[in-house]
Parts: C-alpha cells; structure tokens; sequence
C-alpha cells in the first residue's frame, strides 16, 4: 500500500510539472538588442477598413536599438529620406513608450523567437480616421 502511494505520488508530480510554467522577472530585457525592420502594415478604419503593408526594401529600412541605460537609437531610410536619432523607452506590462525627437509613441509589443512587433493604435476623430500600425523586426 505504501509503495503504491507513492507511486501515486510521483506520477502526479511527474504529470504536474507540465502545468507549471516560469516566467521571467524582466521580459522588456529582450528588447535590447539591435532590431531591424521587416514589415509595417497599416489598417485604417475609414468607411470601409483599408490595409497597407511596406516591405523592408532599398527604400526602406530601419534598425533600432534598445540600450539596457533607457536609451534608444534609430536610423531609417524611407523613401530615400534617412534619418537618425535618439530616444528614450520605458515598459510596464507589455505596454511600451518610445519617446524620440518631439515624437511620443505608446505601443504594445510581443516578442516572439526572433521577431519584436510594436503595435499602434488611435481612436477616430472628428479630424482623423482611425488606426492600427504593425511593425514588425527581427533580431
């Protein structure tokens, strides 16, 4: 009886050890790295929702960087206009604010493998449609 206990016991330890899981302490430490820019969708809620991705391409591109100080830096060439600069980024939860230039910009993010999504997003207007920005990076 006391063996099939135990039995019982360590097949139940065994089989509850898939349900626990360990989170990190720090996630937001997986943003720094130096990322670089895959793609932007755009959904715009107008009459009819509209959707527009850009591809990384000669034209386009970014990389940016997220430094353990709190600092951020970021070049980016769109349409052949580059620009460099350096910001600011601070997280709570999954919610992230990217404050660069005069620009402040509140995000969510998920990192997945190799690959950094920050999401926007703002509420119509009575001057602006609404929308959502996509972009997507990758280590």
């Amino acid at each position: 009886m006391k063996n099939c206990m135990m039995l019982l016991f360590l097949i139940g330890l065994v089989w509850g050890q898939d349900s626990f899981t360990i989170k990190d302490k720090y996630p937001h430490l997986k943003l720094i790295e130096e990322w670089t820019f895959e793609s932007m969708e755009t959904i715009t809620y107008a009459e009819e929702e509209e959707s527009e991705v850009v591809f990384k391409d000669d034209m386009n591109t970014e990389s940016l960087s997220f430094h353990r100080s709190g600092s951020l830096s970021f070049m980016a060439l769109t349409n052949g206009m580059m620009k460099k600069g350096r910001g600011l980024w601070l997280v709570k939860d999954d919610l992230l604010k990217i404050v660069a230039d005069s620009d402040t910009i509140h995000a969510t993010y998920k990192i997945n493998d190799d690959f950094l999504t920050i999401t926007t997003s703002n509420e119509e207007t009575d001057e602006f449609f609404g929308y959502k920005a996509i972009v997507r990076y990758k280590k």
